[in-house]
């Protein structure tokens, strides 16, 4: 697992960020969040853990859970003193015909990446054409990405839980990866939802972030 500090100056407050598959900490970088430090985490191939006291020194942590970090983060963020936790565009259950992906459809991905690379799911993701920050947001090479998705489909059907006590779920109304009417019926029973104009990626916006940050 990648942990890349996206700002550490002493502050007593802290942002995570668990990103999605085949990511990189640049997808967040422009988020300026004031008076937190911010930690990025991708790159879920050998999921680490976080230790709780190596974040004592902070009085307040949010988390962040984007895509496929929302399961990432049931496993690495499981026993960290959160104050909150923001889930977008994600469930506890990535690999689930009710509640995630559907299985054959990222099976199917997987066996076309090596031959299309990663521009059909990126448009999906973006928005479609035009609306991929050509550039702006810094590719891992298509082997890793292979790698991580074979992982993490894996891995997510092997074992998908709820721990985290998540306080907000977004649910994007043109997200192209995972489907609204699954995550919508997951989070309604956690009584939760809250509709976002957006596709996959969330972070185009930073006042999303900023909003629901605890006073």
């Amino acid at each position: 697992m990648q942990k890349t500090w996206l700002k550490k100056e002493s502050n007593d407050k802290l942002v995570i960020f668990a990103l999605g598959w085949a990511c990189t900490p640049a997808a967040v970088a422009h988020i300026r969040v004031p008076a937190h430090d911010v930690l990025c985490l991708c790159d879920y191939r050998e999921p680490e853990p976080l230790v709780p006291a190596e974040f004592c020194m902070y009085k307040k942590i949010t988390l962040f859970a984007w895509s496929f970090g929302v399961w990432a983060a049931e496993r690495v963020a499981e026993t960290l003193p959160l104050t909150r936790a923001i889930a977008l565009n994600g469930t506890p259950f990535p690999i689930s015909d009710s509640f995630g992906m559907r299985a054959r459809i990222v099976e199917h991905m997987i066996k076309n990446l090596a031959r299309v690379g990663m521009e059909p799911f990126n448009k999906k993701a973006y928005g479609g054409e035009g609306r991929v920050p050509a550039g702006e947001f810094a590719e891992r090479s298509l082997d890793e990405n292979i790698e991580e998705l074979r992982f993490l489909t894996r891995r997510a059907q092997e074992e998908s839980r709820e721990i985290i006590r998540w306080d907000k779920a977004f649910i994007a109304s043109r997200d192209e990866i995972f489907p609204p009417e699954n995550m919508s019926a997951y989070w309604q029973t956690r009584g939760l939802g809250t509709p976002l104009d957006s596709p996959h990626y969330p972070f185009a916006v930073p006042a999303l972030v900023l909003n629901e940050l605890p006073e």
